[in-house]
């Protein structure tokens, strides 16, 4: 008889939370790290580039937009599908070349063109 490893597809990785006190939802490991990640990528960006101030409101919408991301990218993610593949997969398809519309005019220079100034308010001495 052949064996599967669908039994190590089926083992959860899946925190359940202390000893006695189990959470009421199941979140992978996967869930928890890649939330994480992308909680401290939107607060870096919201603190940094955009000047959010710190504050109950803005804490609470950053939290609501990771919960989203969070559950959009690990919707992806399977033990068939590990995150760093999905991410991988994500990274090439925004990456690759795409050949141009239909009517869409594109110029390709060679070389660098100078910005010559044609002022003719100046006098010239």
């Amino acid at each position: 008889m052949i064996t599967t490893d669908d039994a190590l597809a089926r083992v959860d990785r899946h925190f359940l939370g202390p000893p006695g006190k189990t959470m009421p939802f199941r979140p992978s490991y996967t869930a928890i790290y890649t939330g994480a990640a992308v909680f401290f990528t939107i607060f870096v960006v919201a603190r940094a580039l955009l000047h959010v101030p710190l504050g109950f409101q803005p804490l609470a919408i950053m939290l609501a937009a990771t919960v989203v991301i969070t559950s959009r990218i690990t919707r992806y993610v399977t033990p068939d599908r590990p995150l760093r593949s999905v991410v991988k997969a994500a990274w090439n398809d925004l990456n690759a070349p795409r050949p141009p519309k239909p009517g869409q005019t594109f110029v390709v220079e060679l070389y660098p063109m100078t910005c010559r100034s044609t002022d003719t308010t100046k006098e010239h001495s």
